[in-house]
């Protein structure tokens, strides 16, 4: 029984070990990737309003009907292929869009300028857009499997660990009590045998 628990003290120990491993690499890819979603983030919210502000404009500048027709005939359509990749046992997806080249299909010269701008320009940031909701996304996984790294490691170490080397350390004063009671009695007999001896 002593030697399994010790056995079993020495798998727990090299896995709190292995875990806490984990677990730093977890977290120093986690921040390097918030700081880089954070960047990224900056870029495409900027992106978006200047976008949206081409658009207002465009739409000012338009008949409401021309509008509505302009943008029921943008059907332009992309091709959305899912990968996945594995960082420190995450499947995290990976996006990939692409767009065709085509020209707008409704008509420019019923249009603003700043609408063809804003078309434009969100086609040219879709793929950032794309990138960014990737992004969040492995965020969102990582920090679950950080949180589930976190849990076992302080299971083992405040748990489980510390359970064994109690129940461990409770057989062994156990054992060498038995073994200072053996030496004792030992001692005794050798006395008596020796009495015994004299005696005779």
């Amino acid at each position: 029984m002593l030697l399994r628990l010790r056995r079993r003290l020495e798998l727990a120990r090299r896995g709190h070990k292995l875990l806490k491993s984990k677990q730093e690499k977890l977290m120093q890819n986690f921040f390097a990737l918030v700081k880089e979603t954070g960047e990224l983030r900056r870029d495409v919210e900027k992106a978006l309003l200047e976008i949206g502000r081409h658009f207002i404009d465009g739409r000012a500048a338009t008949v409401h009907q021309q509008l509505e027709d302009a943008l029921e005939l943008s059907t332009m359509r992309g091709e959305l292929q899912i990968d996945t990749k594995v960082e420190m046992n995450v499947r995290i997806p990976v996006f990939e869009f692409t767009i065709p080249d085509a020209e707008f299909a409704y008509s420019l010269a019923a249009t603003s300028p700043e609408l063809d701008i804003a078309f434009e320009n969100l086609i040219d940031r879709f793929g950032d857009l794309l990138k960014l909701a990737e992004r969040e996304n492995a965020l969102f996984l990582l920090s679950e499997e950080l949180e589930k790294t976190r849990r076992r490691v302080n299971a083992l170490e405040y748990v489980l660990i510390p359970d064994l080397e109690v129940v461990i350390r409770s057989i062994e004063d156990k054992l060498s009590e038995n073994e200072r009671g053996n030496q004792t009695r030992l001692m005794k007999i050798k006395d008596m045998v020796k009495q015994r001896e004299g005696g005779s």
